[in-house]
Protein backbone atom coordinates (compact mmCIF):
# COMPACT_ATOMS: atom_id res chain seq x y z
CA UNK A 1 0.00 0.00 0.00
CA UNK A 2 1.40 3.39 -0.56
CA UNK A 3 2.18 5.77 1.82
CA UNK A 4 0.02 8.76 2.00
CA UNK A 5 3.05 10.74 4.00
CA UNK A 6 5.19 10.52 0.81
CA UNK A 7 4.89 13.22 -1.60
CA UNK A 8 2.88 11.69 -4.92
CA UNK A 9 4.77 14.50 -7.51
CA UNK A 10 8.38 15.33 -7.67
CA UNK A 11 8.69 18.99 -9.01
CA UNK A 12 11.88 20.59 -10.75
CA UNK A 13 11.56 24.45 -10.52
CA UNK A 14 14.24 25.89 -12.36
CA UNK A 15 15.85 29.88 -12.03
CA UNK A 16 19.04 31.79 -12.06
CA UNK A 17 17.53 33.97 -9.30
CA UNK A 18 17.78 32.51 -5.61
CA UNK A 19 15.53 34.78 -4.41
CA UNK A 20 12.54 33.61 -6.80
CA UNK A 21 13.72 30.13 -6.24
CA UNK A 22 13.08 30.57 -1.93
CA UNK A 23 9.84 32.56 -2.93
CA UNK A 24 8.63 29.70 -4.62
CA UNK A 25 10.17 27.49 -1.53
CA UNK A 26 8.12 29.40 0.83
CA UNK A 27 4.81 29.94 -2.11
CA UNK A 28 4.56 26.05 -1.80
CA UNK A 29 5.54 25.05 1.72
CA UNK A 30 1.89 23.57 2.30
CA UNK A 31 2.25 21.36 -0.73
CA UNK A 32 5.26 19.17 0.69
CA UNK A 33 3.06 16.21 1.89
CA UNK A 34 2.01 16.60 -2.00
CA UNK A 35 5.09 17.58 -3.61
CA UNK A 36 8.59 16.62 -3.62
CA UNK A 37 10.59 20.15 -4.35
CA UNK A 38 13.64 20.45 -5.97
CA UNK A 39 15.37 23.72 -7.11
CA UNK A 40 18.16 24.46 -9.73
CA UNK A 41 19.77 27.74 -10.34
CA UNK A 42 20.73 26.97 -14.01
CA UNK A 43 19.65 24.75 -16.84
CA UNK A 44 22.60 22.74 -16.39
CA UNK A 45 22.04 22.64 -13.29
CA UNK A 46 18.91 21.27 -14.16
CA UNK A 47 19.82 18.18 -16.45
CA UNK A 48 22.56 16.97 -13.92
CA UNK A 49 19.06 16.63 -11.66
CA UNK A 50 17.04 15.15 -14.27
CA UNK A 51 19.74 12.36 -15.41
CA UNK A 52 20.30 11.18 -11.65
CA UNK A 53 16.79 11.26 -10.55
CA UNK A 54 13.04 11.04 -11.64
CA UNK A 55 10.54 14.10 -12.33
CA UNK A 56 7.09 14.62 -13.39
CA UNK A 57 7.08 18.40 -13.92
CA UNK A 58 10.18 20.82 -14.95
CA UNK A 59 9.17 24.40 -14.35
CA UNK A 60 11.55 26.89 -15.46
CA UNK A 61 12.33 30.48 -16.46
CA UNK A 62 12.90 31.94 -19.39
CA UNK A 63 15.49 34.42 -19.52
CA UNK A 64 18.33 32.42 -17.97
CA UNK A 65 22.47 33.00 -18.99
CA UNK A 66 24.44 30.04 -20.60
CA UNK A 67 21.07 27.72 -21.14
CA UNK A 68 18.07 29.49 -21.16
CA UNK A 69 14.44 27.84 -20.87
CA UNK A 70 13.55 27.01 -24.23
CA UNK A 71 17.10 25.12 -24.39
CA UNK A 72 16.70 23.44 -20.90
CA UNK A 73 13.17 22.37 -22.41
CA UNK A 74 14.35 20.82 -25.36
CA UNK A 75 17.12 19.00 -23.62
CA UNK A 76 14.58 17.47 -21.59
CA UNK A 77 12.31 16.60 -24.34
CA UNK A 78 15.36 14.51 -25.75
CA UNK A 79 15.83 12.71 -22.51
CA UNK A 80 12.65 12.73 -20.50
CA UNK A 81 9.79 13.32 -22.74
CA UNK A 82 7.15 12.19 -20.07
CA UNK A 83 8.24 14.75 -18.42
CA UNK A 84 5.65 17.65 -18.37
CA UNK A 85 7.08 20.85 -19.23
CA UNK A 86 5.75 24.36 -18.00
CA UNK A 87 7.57 27.68 -18.56
CA UNK A 88 7.19 30.29 -15.61
CA UNK A 89 8.49 33.48 -16.79
CA UNK A 90 8.12 37.30 -16.40
CA UNK A 91 9.56 38.09 -19.89
CA UNK A 92 8.39 37.01 -23.21
CA UNK A 93 9.68 38.46 -26.58
CA UNK A 94 8.43 37.13 -29.79
CA UNK A 95 12.04 35.23 -30.46
CA UNK A 96 11.64 33.73 -26.96
CA UNK A 97 7.79 32.44 -28.17
CA UNK A 98 9.25 31.00 -31.44
CA UNK A 99 11.57 28.89 -29.62
CA UNK A 100 9.29 27.50 -26.66
CA UNK A 101 6.11 27.24 -28.66
CA UNK A 102 7.50 23.54 -30.11
CA UNK A 103 9.32 22.48 -26.62
CA UNK A 104 7.10 23.85 -23.90
CA UNK A 105 3.99 21.95 -22.87
CA UNK A 106 2.66 25.32 -21.11
CA UNK A 107 3.00 28.64 -20.14
CA UNK A 108 2.83 30.79 -17.32
CA UNK A 109 3.24 34.27 -16.20
CA UNK A 110 5.46 35.75 -13.44
CA UNK A 111 4.15 36.83 -10.71
CA UNK A 112 2.20 33.65 -10.57
CA UNK A 113 -0.34 33.60 -7.92
CA UNK A 114 0.34 30.27 -5.82
CA UNK A 115 -3.24 28.99 -6.61
CA UNK A 116 -3.07 29.16 -9.98
CA UNK A 117 0.84 27.33 -9.99
CA UNK A 118 -0.97 24.74 -7.95
CA UNK A 119 -3.81 24.57 -10.16
CA UNK A 120 -1.89 24.37 -13.13
CA UNK A 121 0.74 21.33 -11.91
CA UNK A 122 -1.96 19.18 -10.80
CA UNK A 123 -3.67 19.88 -13.60
CA UNK A 124 -0.99 18.79 -15.61
CA UNK A 125 -0.47 15.99 -13.66
CA UNK A 126 -3.62 14.76 -13.55
CA UNK A 127 -4.03 14.00 -17.30
CA UNK A 128 -1.71 10.81 -16.48
CA UNK A 129 -5.08 9.36 -15.27
CA UNK A 130 -6.37 9.14 -18.65
CA UNK A 131 -2.80 7.50 -19.92
CA UNK A 132 -1.82 5.03 -16.89
CA UNK A 133 1.00 3.50 -19.58
CA UNK A 134 4.31 5.19 -19.01
CA UNK A 135 5.79 4.30 -22.79
CA UNK A 136 2.86 6.02 -24.15
CA UNK A 137 2.96 9.00 -22.08
CA UNK A 138 6.78 9.38 -23.05
CA UNK A 139 5.98 8.85 -27.03
CA UNK A 140 2.82 11.71 -26.86
CA UNK A 141 5.16 13.93 -24.26
CA UNK A 142 7.81 14.07 -26.98
CA UNK A 143 5.25 15.99 -29.43
CA UNK A 144 5.39 19.27 -30.09
CA UNK A 145 3.32 20.11 -33.34
CA UNK A 146 0.95 18.08 -34.76
CA UNK A 147 1.20 17.11 -38.17
CA UNK A 148 -1.47 19.08 -40.79
CA UNK A 149 -2.45 19.01 -44.22
CA UNK A 150 0.05 19.93 -46.78
CA UNK A 151 -2.37 22.36 -48.36
CA UNK A 152 -4.01 23.97 -45.60
CA UNK A 153 0.02 24.76 -44.60
CA UNK A 154 0.11 25.96 -47.85
CA UNK A 155 -2.83 27.83 -48.22
CA UNK A 156 -2.67 29.19 -44.67
CA UNK A 157 0.94 30.32 -45.27
CA UNK A 158 -0.04 32.44 -48.94
CA UNK A 159 -3.04 33.98 -46.66
CA UNK A 160 -0.35 35.18 -44.04
CA UNK A 161 1.71 36.89 -46.75
CA UNK A 162 -1.21 39.35 -48.49
CA UNK A 163 -1.07 42.41 -46.91
CA UNK A 164 -4.94 42.85 -46.93
CA UNK A 165 -5.68 39.68 -45.90
CA UNK A 166 -8.86 38.98 -42.81
CA UNK A 167 -8.83 37.79 -39.85
CA UNK A 168 -12.12 36.12 -41.07
CA UNK A 169 -9.90 34.30 -43.71
CA UNK A 170 -7.44 33.30 -41.83
CA UNK A 171 -9.60 31.50 -39.34
CA UNK A 172 -11.79 29.78 -41.95
CA UNK A 173 -8.55 28.35 -43.10
CA UNK A 174 -7.48 26.97 -39.62
CA UNK A 175 -10.34 25.24 -38.65
CA UNK A 176 -9.62 22.97 -41.72
CA UNK A 177 -6.88 21.61 -39.64
CA UNK A 178 -6.99 19.36 -36.64
CA UNK A 179 -3.13 19.88 -36.08
CA UNK A 180 -3.64 23.65 -36.31
CA UNK A 181 -6.15 24.27 -34.73
CA UNK A 182 -4.82 22.24 -31.38
CA UNK A 183 -2.15 24.17 -31.75
CA UNK A 184 -3.39 28.00 -32.10
CA UNK A 185 -5.84 27.24 -29.20
CA UNK A 186 -3.27 26.04 -26.65
CA UNK A 187 -1.27 28.83 -27.24
CA UNK A 188 -4.17 31.59 -26.64
CA UNK A 189 -5.30 29.87 -23.74
CA UNK A 190 -1.79 30.47 -22.70
CA UNK A 191 -0.76 32.63 -19.86
CA UNK A 192 1.49 34.03 -22.43
CA UNK A 193 -1.41 36.55 -23.66
CA UNK A 194 -2.38 37.21 -20.74
CA UNK A 195 -6.22 36.82 -21.02
CA UNK A 196 -8.94 36.28 -18.15
CA UNK A 197 -10.86 33.97 -19.85
CA UNK A 198 -10.92 30.30 -21.62
CA UNK A 199 -11.07 30.94 -25.51
CA UNK A 200 -13.16 27.85 -27.01
CA UNK A 201 -13.74 29.21 -30.68
CA UNK A 202 -10.91 29.84 -33.70
CA UNK A 203 -12.19 32.65 -34.87
CA UNK A 204 -12.28 34.32 -31.49
CA UNK A 205 -8.19 32.83 -30.94
CA UNK A 206 -7.16 34.26 -34.18
CA UNK A 207 -9.16 37.74 -33.29
CA UNK A 208 -6.86 37.71 -29.84
CA UNK A 209 -3.06 36.26 -31.37
CA UNK A 210 -3.81 39.31 -34.32
CA UNK A 211 -2.14 38.53 -37.57
CA UNK A 212 1.36 39.59 -36.71
CA UNK A 213 1.76 36.86 -34.06
CA UNK A 214 0.26 34.81 -36.24
CA UNK A 215 2.62 35.06 -38.64
CA UNK A 216 5.55 34.91 -36.79
CA UNK A 217 4.47 31.48 -35.32
CA UNK A 218 3.77 30.04 -38.20
CA UNK A 219 5.96 31.37 -40.43
CA UNK A 220 8.72 31.15 -38.01
CA UNK A 221 8.35 28.65 -35.58
CA UNK A 222 6.66 26.80 -37.75
CA UNK A 223 4.00 25.71 -34.87
CA UNK A 224 2.53 22.61 -37.41
CA UNK A 225 4.28 20.28 -39.64
CA UNK A 226 2.94 18.56 -43.10
CA UNK A 227 2.29 15.12 -42.78
CA UNK A 228 4.97 13.51 -44.51
CA UNK A 229 4.92 9.98 -43.15
CA UNK A 230 8.12 7.43 -44.12
CA UNK A 231 5.48 4.94 -45.55
CA UNK A 232 1.90 5.11 -46.48
CA UNK A 233 -0.73 3.49 -43.67
CA UNK A 234 -3.00 1.31 -45.40
CA UNK A 235 -6.61 2.31 -44.57
CA UNK A 236 -5.62 6.01 -43.46
CA UNK A 237 -5.77 9.27 -45.37
CA UNK A 238 -5.23 12.68 -43.87
CA UNK A 239 -7.65 13.71 -46.57
CA UNK A 240 -10.13 11.80 -45.36
CA UNK A 241 -9.19 12.46 -41.52
CA UNK A 242 -9.26 15.67 -41.66
CA UNK A 243 -13.14 15.43 -43.71
CA UNK A 244 -14.31 13.30 -41.02
CA UNK A 245 -13.00 16.11 -38.38
CA UNK A 246 -14.29 19.08 -40.03
CA UNK A 247 -18.07 17.27 -40.86
CA UNK A 248 -18.25 16.60 -37.10
CA UNK A 249 -17.55 19.79 -36.24
CA UNK A 250 -20.11 20.78 -38.65
CA UNK A 251 -22.80 18.85 -37.06
CA UNK A 252 -21.60 19.93 -33.76
CA UNK A 253 -22.12 23.62 -34.35
CA UNK A 254 -26.31 22.45 -35.66
CA UNK A 255 -27.07 20.23 -32.79
CA UNK A 256 -29.15 21.75 -30.45
CA UNK A 257 -27.11 22.94 -27.34
CA UNK A 258 -26.66 26.43 -25.41
CA UNK A 259 -24.40 28.81 -26.87
CA UNK A 260 -21.84 28.16 -23.94
CA UNK A 261 -22.02 24.53 -24.70
CA UNK A 262 -22.48 24.74 -28.20
CA UNK A 263 -18.64 26.63 -28.58
CA UNK A 264 -16.93 24.06 -26.70
CA UNK A 265 -18.33 21.35 -28.58
CA UNK A 266 -17.52 22.33 -31.77
CA UNK A 267 -14.01 22.62 -31.19
CA UNK A 268 -14.20 19.02 -29.23
CA UNK A 269 -15.87 17.84 -32.18
CA UNK A 270 -12.94 19.14 -34.48
CA UNK A 271 -10.47 17.88 -32.37
CA UNK A 272 -11.76 14.60 -31.42
CA UNK A 273 -9.57 12.22 -33.17
CA UNK A 274 -6.57 14.39 -32.75
CA UNK A 275 -5.15 10.72 -30.92
CA UNK A 276 -5.03 9.14 -34.52
CA UNK A 277 -2.91 11.99 -35.45
CA UNK A 278 -0.34 10.93 -32.70
CA UNK A 279 -0.73 7.14 -33.56
CA UNK A 280 -0.23 7.38 -37.59
CA UNK A 281 2.95 10.12 -36.94
CA UNK A 282 4.92 8.25 -34.10
CA UNK A 283 3.64 4.21 -34.18
CA UNK A 284 2.82 4.34 -37.94
CA UNK A 285 3.34 -0.06 -37.66
CA UNK A 286 1.13 -0.74 -34.81
CA UNK A 287 -2.09 2.01 -36.33
CA UNK A 288 -1.68 -0.18 -38.97
CA UNK A 289 -2.14 -3.12 -37.38
CA UNK A 290 -5.05 -1.82 -35.37
CA UNK A 291 -6.84 -0.44 -39.14
CA UNK A 292 -6.52 -3.27 -40.50
CA UNK A 293 -7.91 -5.56 -37.95
CA UNK A 294 -10.59 -2.84 -37.42
CA UNK A 295 -11.65 -3.91 -41.17
CA UNK A 296 -11.28 -7.23 -41.32
CA UNK A 297 -13.73 -7.81 -38.06
CA UNK A 298 -15.76 -5.29 -39.13
CA UNK A 299 -15.47 -3.53 -35.59
CA UNK A 300 -14.91 0.27 -34.72
CA UNK A 301 -11.11 1.07 -34.51
CA UNK A 302 -11.95 1.91 -30.92
CA UNK A 303 -12.67 -1.61 -29.70
CA UNK A 304 -9.21 -2.73 -31.62
CA UNK A 305 -6.41 -0.18 -30.13
CA UNK A 306 -6.59 -1.60 -26.87
CA UNK A 307 -5.69 -5.10 -27.56
CA UNK A 308 -2.96 -4.30 -29.52
CA UNK A 309 -1.64 -1.12 -27.68
CA UNK A 310 -3.07 -1.08 -24.51
CA UNK A 311 -5.07 2.03 -24.64
CA UNK A 312 -7.29 4.28 -27.54
CA UNK A 313 -6.89 7.16 -29.91
CA UNK A 314 -9.44 9.01 -27.39
CA UNK A 315 -7.20 8.77 -24.49
CA UNK A 316 -4.08 9.92 -26.27
CA UNK A 317 -5.93 12.88 -27.64
CA UNK A 318 -7.14 13.64 -24.82
CA UNK A 319 -3.88 13.40 -22.59
CA UNK A 320 -1.88 15.66 -25.35
CA UNK A 321 -4.73 18.30 -25.11
CA UNK A 322 -4.70 18.16 -21.22
CA UNK A 323 -0.52 18.60 -21.30
CA UNK A 324 -1.83 21.68 -23.59
CA UNK A 325 -3.85 23.03 -20.98
CA UNK A 326 -7.01 22.81 -23.21
CA UNK A 327 -10.16 23.72 -21.66
CA UNK A 328 -10.99 21.17 -19.30
CA UNK A 329 -14.79 20.22 -21.06
CA UNK A 330 -12.97 19.79 -24.63
CA UNK A 331 -10.12 17.34 -23.36
CA UNK A 332 -12.98 15.28 -21.04
CA UNK A 333 -15.12 15.07 -24.39
CA UNK A 334 -11.50 14.15 -26.72
CA UNK A 335 -10.98 11.52 -23.96
CA UNK A 336 -14.35 10.15 -23.42
CA UNK A 337 -16.18 10.08 -27.00
CA UNK A 338 -16.42 6.51 -27.63
CA UNK A 339 -17.30 5.69 -24.24
CA UNK A 340 -19.69 8.86 -22.81
CA UNK A 341 -21.67 6.12 -20.43
CA UNK A 342 -20.69 8.28 -17.29
CA UNK A 343 -21.57 11.28 -18.92
CA UNK A 344 -24.39 13.54 -17.41
CA UNK A 345 -26.45 16.72 -17.84
CA UNK A 346 -28.20 16.15 -20.95
CA UNK A 347 -26.47 17.15 -24.58
CA UNK A 348 -23.25 18.99 -23.08
CA UNK A 349 -20.25 19.27 -24.59
CA UNK A 350 -19.50 15.09 -24.22
CA UNK A 351 -22.69 14.26 -25.69
CA UNK A 352 -23.08 16.62 -28.55
CA UNK A 353 -18.97 15.35 -29.41
CA UNK A 354 -20.29 11.77 -29.17
CA UNK A 355 -23.44 12.11 -31.16
CA UNK A 356 -21.24 14.57 -34.07
CA UNK A 357 -18.90 12.30 -34.73
CA UNK A 358 -21.24 9.13 -35.07
CA UNK A 359 -23.62 11.02 -37.07
CA UNK A 360 -19.89 12.04 -38.99
CA UNK A 361 -19.22 8.71 -39.53
CA UNK A 362 -22.41 7.64 -40.78
CA UNK A 363 -23.07 10.25 -43.15
CA UNK A 364 -19.35 10.07 -45.15
CA UNK A 365 -19.91 6.43 -45.24
CA UNK A 366 -23.38 6.82 -47.18
CA UNK A 367 -22.39 9.07 -48.92
CA UNK A 368 -19.62 7.16 -50.53
CA UNK A 369 -22.04 4.45 -51.33
CA UNK A 370 -20.20 2.37 -48.50
CA UNK A 371 -22.54 1.97 -45.31
CA UNK A 372 -20.82 1.10 -42.35
CA UNK A 373 -20.68 -2.24 -41.29
CA UNK A 374 -20.79 -0.88 -37.69
CA UNK A 375 -22.16 1.86 -35.70
CA UNK A 376 -20.54 4.53 -33.24
CA UNK A 377 -23.51 5.61 -31.47
CA UNK A 378 -23.49 4.15 -27.68
CA UNK A 379 -27.32 3.34 -28.26
CA UNK A 380 -27.93 3.07 -24.64
CA UNK A 381 -26.42 6.40 -23.76
CA UNK A 382 -28.09 8.03 -26.82
CA UNK A 383 -31.53 6.36 -24.80
CA UNK A 384 -30.70 7.93 -21.73
CA UNK A 385 -30.44 11.24 -23.27
CA UNK A 386 -33.59 10.88 -24.67
CA UNK A 387 -32.95 11.89 -28.36
CA UNK A 388 -32.99 8.47 -30.33
CA UNK A 389 -36.36 10.03 -31.82
CA UNK A 390 -34.44 12.83 -33.22
CA UNK A 391 -32.00 10.83 -34.63
CA UNK A 392 -34.00 10.17 -38.54
CA UNK A 393 -33.65 13.67 -38.42
CA UNK A 394 -30.26 14.70 -37.49
CA UNK A 395 -29.00 12.12 -40.11
CA UNK A 396 -30.85 13.68 -42.98
CA UNK A 397 -28.62 16.66 -41.52
CA UNK A 398 -25.71 15.28 -41.65
CA UNK A 399 -26.22 13.67 -44.73
CA UNK A 400 -26.63 17.38 -46.68
CA UNK A 401 -23.43 18.57 -44.89
CA UNK A 402 -21.34 15.55 -46.42
CA UNK A 403 -22.01 16.80 -49.43
CA UNK A 404 -20.96 20.25 -49.37
CA UNK A 405 -17.30 20.46 -50.01
CA UNK A 406 -14.38 22.50 -47.94
CA UNK A 407 -13.07 25.03 -50.20
CA UNK A 408 -9.51 26.40 -48.96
Amino acid sequence: MPNPSTPSKRILFVDDEPCLLQGLQRMLHSQRRQWDLSFAKSGAEALALIETASFDVVVTDMRMPGMDGAALLERVRELRPGIIRIVLSGFFDMEAAVRAVPVAHQFLAKPCDPEKLRAAIDRACGCNDMLPDENTRRIVGAIGKLPALPRTCAALMRALEEPEVSLEEVGRIIEQDVGITAKVLQLVNSAFFGLLREITTVRMAVNYLGLETLKHLVLTAEIFRTFHPERNIPGFSLEEFQEHSRLAGQIAARLPASKAVSSSAVIAAVLHDAGKLVLASRLPQEFALMLRVSAKDRRPLHTVEPQIIGTGHAEIGGYLLGLWALPPPIVDAVCRHHRPEAGEGGLDVLAITHLADALAYEAAAISGNDHPGCSLFDEEYVSRLGVADQLPEWRELAAQLAKAPANL
